[in-house]
């Protein structure tokens, strides 16, 4: 399962372990693979977990008495709870549905993200699970947009921008973004885009 896995989502994944370890918990859970995202400390799952003050103290303060579990001697391989592996496979889906080579740690928190126990402290925190999906997909996206050099793909990822702007609401970056993907080739499909945006000058 973990081949196309990169470094960092492997590091979190036995970050994760480790706070089992501490805890005495025999299986890693979801919320474990949080904690391992953040005391990663790099990666794009930690960055936009970080751009919203979601911190590793922060969460092991929520955490603290309220995750239930059997318990294990502390050394030794801490498997997978049945919801934790669920995740990590999901988180593979995640990147063949984005069109991404690898699986990363910005697709495990994707994943995490259907997560009913990480939402909930996500709530608590006093942030959205949304907002946490856009940013990383914008991230994505952005990213992709500064590494390709075909035009076509270049069309393809400014119409993917402009749509994630017009459902957040966000008219003028959605026009801008519609008019970058037609000025280039193959990007004439989102002219249709655009003509939901009536009356905004980007």
């Amino acid at each position: 399962m973990f081949e196309r896995f990169t470094r960092n989502a492997i590091q979190s994944i036995v970050l994760a372990q480790d706070e089992c370890r501490v805890r005495g918990l025999a299986l890693v859970g979801v919320e474990q693979l949080l904690l391992g995202l953040l005391a990663l400390g790099e990666g794009l799952a930690f960055e936009v977990l970080s751009s919203r003050n979601i911190t590793l103290s922060a969460v092991r303060s929520l955490l603290n008495g309220s995750v239930s579990g059997d318990t294990a001697a502390i050394g030794g391989e801490v498997p997978l709870a049945a919801p934790a592996e669920q995740v990590l496979v999901q988180a593979s889906l995640e990147s063949v549905e984005l069109f991404n080579e690898s699986t990363g740690t910005e697709h495990i928190l994707l994943s995490l993200l259907r997560e009913d126990a990480v939402l909930r402290l996500f709530d608590k925190l006093g942030v959205s699970a949304e907002e946490l999906k856009t940013e990383v997909w914008r991230s994505l996206l952005t990213i992709r947009l500064g590494a390709c050099n075909e035009q076509q793909e270049k069309a393809l990822i400014y119409g993917q921008v402009g749509r994630l702007y017009y459902f957040l609401g966000r008219r003028e970056d959605a026009v801008y973004a519609y008019k970058k993907a037609l000025s280039l080739p193959g990007g004439q499909v989102y002219s249709q885009y655009l003509d939901q945006c009536p009356g905004v000058e980007a």
